[in-house]
């Protein structure tokens, strides 16, 4: 008769090791959340980002678009950047305006600048991950 096993060295190992992986994204929650948080309100929310009016424009900007950026948690780790103004789209979205289109910045490329910053952080937080 022949007898065949197969057998995972280090099986214990192996699995605890898995099992901190899969807490990882609640291991960066917290540090993540401080980016978006900062991100928003250094290069997003308020007047303070606007780009400077055309010349001659007599419009009167309330501050809307500034004053509705936030960002919101959507899973461990994972954040969504928001802003609930009407007109958001039309002036920082993907899809903005003629008369805002190489004038205002783009939500999303203005996010995607700091990523950098985010992928040092998480370096950085990462060589201090629990080694089991």
């Amino acid at each position: 008769m022949l007898k065949l096993e197969f057998g995972v060295e280090n099986a214990k190992e192996i699995s605890a090791a898995l099992a901190l992986v899969e807490n990882l994204p609640v291991y960066l929650n917290p540090l993540v959340r401080e980016w978006a948080g900062r991100t928003t309100s250094t290069w997003l929310w308020g007047m303070k980002n606007y780009v400077s009016p055309p010349p001659g424009s007599t419009y009167q900007r309330t501050g809307e678009l500034g004053n509705n950026w936030g960002y919101r948690e959507v899973g461990p780790g994972q954040f969504s950047f928001e802003n609930s103004s009407d007109h958001a789209q039309l002036v920082v979205g993907e899809d903005q305006a003629w008369m805002h289109r190489g004038r205002w910045w783009q939500a999303a490329e203005r996010i995607d600048e700091h990523i950098v910053e985010l992928a040092l952080l998480l370096t950085e937080k990462l060589s201090q991950w629990p080694q089991g």
